[in-house]
């Protein structure tokens, strides 16, 4: 999961701003937070918009590098730690906040640590997921049973960037699917764009009537390492990075339907979940096509082969009807 930037080109709209080294991720831990002086510190992990640090054997502190993930965390200290003991799984939720400095301009937070694995790295065959996909649905009932007027007197933002825009998001898709094709992840976009244009007709506009975790795929989703289920079921850890939180549509989050499982997963998690219309079905669908293109071309452009796999695997899932 490490980021190497040499690998990236800086016109990518996932490259750092500023790259959080260990030197720095200490100094501002010892300026700030001296009760952890002394302990040790391991990147676990560069996303398009934060670096993760386990601190000791507790502990994550999680970085900002580029002013969007910046933007972002203030949201989630607002939200998360009003909804946590509300919700069926361990979150990621801030404990500790640390201000700007000379060196380095943006917040950053301490998180007691979840111990897993991201599903990407977990990487279990999809009859191995049915036991994730019933707690995964009961998780996202539990969530978005918290309504939007609530969500926004805590302080979360409506979708200012579109993430349900068909148009935008279609479009997103197609840009993508075809790097994704000349970097020889795909054999060609054709499938794909051929189910946009059935399924983009079909959607419904974005409501906004509950709090979304706004950006739930493989990388954000933590399983319990292997040697804690001897039956090989996959089983959720916990739910982490929630910089995305925002009141909106619940096809934001039940687009991971889609990316994460195949058609009996899918059924299994919506069972769970409870009633869901086909037009919320099919707006999830969408964004499950736009996202996973996405990832599939930032897996293999960030170096995280893990997450490639994982966004090819939900390719073809996305293909089932």
């Amino acid at each position: 999961n490490y980021w190497l930037q040499d690998r990236v080109s800086m016109n990518s709209p996932w490259a750092a701003e500023i790259e959080i080294s260990e030197q720095l991720a200490r100094q501002l831990l010892d300026e700030q937070f001296p009760e952890f002086s002394g302990c040790s510190l391991r990147l676990l992990g560069e996303g398009w918009d934060n670096a993760a640090w386990q601190v000791g054997d507790d502990w994550v502190f999680r970085f900002p590098r580029r002013q969007l993930g910046a933007d972002l965390i203030d949201t989630e200290f607002a939200v998360v730690p009003a909804i946590v003991d509300r919700l069926t799984a361990p979150v990621a939720c801030p404990r500790r906040v640390g201000k700007p400095t000379a060196e380095y301009p943006w917040p950053f937070a301490g998180y007691p640590l979840i111990s897993g694995v991201e599903l990407c790295e977990a990487a279990p065959a999809a009859d191995r997921r049915l036991k994730l996909a019933e707690e995964l649905g009961s998780f996202l009932r539990s969530l978005h049973s918290v309504s939007a007027d609530e969500a926004m007197k805590l302080g979360a933002p409506r979708d200012t960037i579109g993430r349900l825009d068909v148009e935008r998001r279609s479009r997103q898709a197609g840009e993508y699917l075809a790097r994704a094709t000349d970097l020889g992840i795909i054999d060609s976009p054709a499938r794909w764009e051929r189910l946009l244009d059935h399924l983009v007709p079909l959607c419904k506009p974005p409501v906004t009537d509950c709090l979304v975790h706004g950006d739930l795929y493989s990388r954000h989703v933590i399983v319990e390492s292997r040697d804690k289920n001897s039956d090989g079921e996959a089983r959720l850890a916990g739910i982490i990075d929630w910089g995305d939180v925002h009141a909106g549509d619940p096809s934001a989050d039940l687009a991971c339907a889609w990316s994460l499982f195949d058609a009996a997963g899918r059924e299994r998690m919506l069972g769970y979940y409870g009633e869901v219309t086909d037009e919320t079905l099919t707006l999830a669908r969408v964004r499950a096509i736009s996202h996973s293109s996405v990832c599939a071309v930032y897996g293999r452009e960030g170096n995280v082969p893990a997450l490639e796999q994982a966004s090819k695997d939900a390719l073809q899932w996305l293909l089932e009807d």
